[in-house]
């Protein structure tokens, strides 16, 4: 496994420090490639877009791959010009983070207290 500099700058997207500027910018993790690809071109729109995109994605499956990266499939509601629809995307988080499970049991078995995030780097 080769960490390219493609790889770090993917990675500093899930960093605490840059989360507020990822967030404002494309949506909170986990990440879509078109996303990604937004943040790596700088946003700017070129004639090469499919080429952009589509190398954004092979270096997101390549981190999946490696163990980087979890892929997550999400189904999603979207407006579109002919009402709403659904899609399904695939996003990508870090490993571990994209797990979600539905709360079945309310606010009667929640636990009292405080959290604190830890950081295993």
């Amino acid at each position: 496994m080769r960490i390219t500099a493609r790889k770090k700058e993917i990675l500093t997207f899930f960093d605490a420090s840059n989360l507020d500027f990822v967030t404002g910018e494309i949506g909170a993790p986990p990440l879509d490639v078109s996303g990604v690809a937004y943040l790596l071109n700088g946003g700017a729109v070129s004639r090469a877009e499919r080429y952009q995109l589509e190398s954004a994605r092979r270096t997101l499956e390549a981190m999946v791959k490696d163990g980087l990266l979890e892929r997550v499939r999400v189904r999603e509601v979207r407006d579109g010009s002919h009402g709403e629809t659904t899609a399904t995307v695939i996003r990508y988080g870090l490993t571990g983070t994209c797990s979600v499970l539905r709360d079945e049991s309310g606010a009667d078995n929640a636990i009292d207290g405080e959290f604190t995030r830890v950081d295993c780097q």
